[in-house]
């Protein structure tokens, strides 16, 4: 994929084609476009289903152009547990995770996963996921009286890693155990993250959502390799009841979680340590960024 993004101005110039651009093409797709990245992303399909129908089933959706960052490095778990006011993840967790600004303003709830020792992933198709990253980044270089606590860790943009594919509904298990041998372990609870192996070639990661965003049904994400990102796509749907969905549907599943209203805003938005903590999404002492803000607001 050629990358024909603006350098340094921080905003794509030039539109940029995702891996499954061809298959969304043959799905009847409105596209969309990422303004940070320049990336294109389905927003919507002409023969789409309603999501609580496609639901019954399973659904498919191509998280391309979302908000997606891979960070690794010296000291990804410092910077992460710094950033992010939640939990500290170990390796194999995820979950849903607010950055606060210094005064304890909310740049986004972001999906963050600890991927490894030393790498966390995290992804955001909302409004302000591109809001998020910028913080992240600008708090890998921060440096304190010459001393810079993060030196070594590194933010990239990783559309062109692995792509992310959100699968959810009634039949998501029935769906991805397909895949899976028959010896394979359980698939990954809520909150956990699985190396897997797809068809018995295909290396991947599974990623079971951490909370509902789908009225009760199962939900993950799939990273693939982009060698087998058409392969997979295909593949899923070819079973008959498993519809494609595009981002407008995403965002409606997204929607539904308690903190979303708050944060539909390009605004400033400052949320209530009270609030935060009955939503699970804040925890206690003071060793991140922003506590004193969010403590004293």
């Amino acid at each position: 994929m050629a990358d024909e993004r603006e350098q340094g101005s921080g905003r794509a110039s030039r539109t940029v084609r995702g891996e499954l651009y061809e298959e969304h093409l043959a799905l009847g797709v409105s596209f969309d476009r990422a303004e940070d990245t320049g990336l294109t992303y389905p927003a919507s399909y002409a023969r789409e289903q309603p999501l609580d129908l496609a639901l019954e089933g399973a659904v498919v959706s191509d998280l391309t152009g979302a908000t997606y960052r891979l960070v690794s490095g010296a000291h990804p778990q410092e910077l992460c547990e710094a950033a992010f006011c939640a939990r500290k993840l170990r390796v194999g967790q995820c979950a849903f995770e607010p950055a606060l600004t210094g005064d304890g303003a909310i740049t986004s709830v972001a999906f963050l996963a600890r991927t490894g020792t030393h790498e966390h992933v995290l992804l955001d198709p909302t409004r302000r996921g591109s809001v998020v990253a910028g913080w992240l980044t600008f708090l890998s270089h921060v440096s304190i009286n010459g001393n810079a606590p993060y030196e070594g860790t590194s933010v990239e943009e990783a559309s062109g890693m692995l792509v992310p594919l959100l699968i959810m509904g009634a039949r998501a298990n029935e769906l991805l155990a397909d895949y899976l041998p028959s010896a394979a372990r359980a698939l990954p609870a809520r909150g956990a993250v699985e190396s897997v192996t797809l068809d018995g070639h295909i290396p991947a990661l599974l990623v079971g959502m951490p909370v509902d965003i789908a009225g009760g049904v199962p939900a993950y994400v799939l990273l693939v390799p982009k060698t087998a990102a058409r392969v997979m796509w295909r593949s899923l749907l070819s079973f008959t009841w498993v519809e494609p969905v595009g981002r407008t549907a995403v965002l409606g599943t997204w929607s539904q979680l308690p903190w979303a209203q708050r944060l539909d805003s390009t605004d400033v938005v400052e949320i209530a340590e009270q609030d935060l903590r009955a939503w699970g999404l804040l925890r206690r002492g003071n060793d991140f960024v922003g506590a004193r803000g969010i403590l004293e607001g």
